[in-house]
């Protein structure tokens, strides 16, 4: 049953946050507070960073989580629509960028995507009670027809249900029907989203659905590049986005390089009023190690001043762990990494980082203290209010001049 699957999944989630009686909206206000204070935070002089293991963007994934489960639990799914339309609205996002509604959704699915792992995908009828479970979704989806985000749940249950009936995961004398129910749930979900354009309701999430729809559909992959752009217009700073849609942007035989160059000068238009540079670090990103030879494309001295964007205007300590980090993959990845990322990745870190999550970071605590300790010795610490101060010698140079 998919509500073992929910109350396993509150299980979970109180064992991370440690109590079973955690107030989603004090949970979310402490995060505010905390991502409010980040930006403002005296740097540490000292040697060495404070290690937090459980950090805020953890925390408050699992309490967006935890209260939508116990609203599943419920059943009261019309108030659960009305808390995504409203994160949606706000484009709501944990210290960690992710946004409330996205974990939301994740979450509402996840009873029937539990019950879809869980299928031995060795005869159809196990599809039964998967099947059951998206019945849910479109009875409830029928008493309020004009809901979009009761319509966009069911139109994504329509295509969880899709991709678990993709042929290659069945027997082979199974897979003229497991193609059949495949298209069925693909055709299914597209219908039902026809009613509900994302832009008309500036909605993320719908235009996420339309996305998901046509990639799964072999025959619609040709409006993905449009899709993409209703999409990221409507939340032009979310990292998620990109991701996606960089799956598209990899295939060779579908973008040409002159594409690519021209859509990160637009991601980069998109966000310059609100992170600066950031959008161009948030274009390439997901394609540095996926898309082949995409390095050569990448404007060195802009990618670093992106970068920066990202971990300096109004971002959380979580984002600029996760901002370093990715500069020092990069680093790494580089046979000659340029100079701009490596001075860009020590200002970062002296400037900005004030506390380490190793769970943001790709390699060991050990290694992240020493480009930490590297880092401050390679910058002079600066003041409150940014300059370095005089050193005894620097005093003394002066007055002789």
């Amino acid at each position: 049953m998919a509500s073992q699957h929910i109350s396993a999944l509150l299980s979970g989630i109180v064992q991370l946050i440690g109590t079973k009686t955690t107030d989603l909206f004090a949970t979310l206000r402490l995060g505010k507070v905390r991502k409010a204070n980040s930006s403002v935070a005296a740097r540490p002089v000292s040697d060495g960073l404070p290690i937090e293991q459980r950090d805020p963007d953890l925390v408050e994934r699992a309490a967006v989580s935890q209260h939508i489960a116990r609203l599943m639990l419920a059943d009261e799914w019309t108030e659960i629509a009305d808390q995504i339309a409203a994160w949606e609205a706000d484009l709501a996002s944990t210290p960690g960028g992710l946004r409330y509604h996205d974990v939301a959704v994740e979450t509402a699915l996840s009873g029937l995507q539990g019950l879809i792992d869980d299928m031995p995908l060795s005869q159809m009828n196990d599809l039964k009670p998967a099947e059951t479970e998206l019945s849910h979704f479109l009875a409830t989806q029928r008493q309020t027809p004009d809901n979009h985000i009761l319509a966009l749940l069911a139109a994504r249950a329509h295509l969880a249900l899709g991709e678990a009936c993709r042929a290659d995961q069945w027997p082979e004398a199974l897979h003229r029907e497991a193609w059949r129910r495949m298209a069925h749930h693909f055709v299914q979900a597209d219908e039902m989203l026809q009613d509900f354009d994302a832009l008309s309701y500036m909605s993320p999430l719908l235009a996420e659905a339309h996305y998901l729809q046509a990639l799964g559909a072999p025959a619609s992959q040709k409006h993905l590049p449009d899709l993409f752009e209703d999409w990221v217009d409507l939340d032009p700073a979310n990292p998620a986005i990109y991701e996606r849609h960089g799956e598209y942007l990899c295939d060779t035989t579908l973008v040409s390089d002159e594409t690519i160059l021209h859509e990160a000068d637009r991601a980069l238009d998109r966000t310059e009023e609100t992170i600066g540079f950031g959008g161009y670090a948030l274009f390439f990103l997901p394609l540095l190690d996926q898309r082949e030879n995409v390095r050569h494309l990448l404007d060195p001295d802009l990618f670093a001043s992106a970068m920066l964007d990202l971990a300096s205007m109004s971002a959380s300590q979580s984002e600029i762990n996760q901002t370093a980090n990715a500069l020092a993959a990069e680093i790494r990845a580089c046979n000659t990494p340029s100079l701009a990322l490596s001075d860009t990745l020590y200002m970062m870190i002296s400037s900005y980082l004030t506390v380490i999550y190793p769970r943001h970071w790709t390699v060991s605590l050990d290694d992240v203290q020493a480009l930490v300790d590297e880092a401050f010795n390679v910058l002079p610490v600066t003041d409150s209010d940014g300059f370095a101060p005089y050193s005894d010698d620097d005093a003394l140079a002066l007055q002789a001049a």
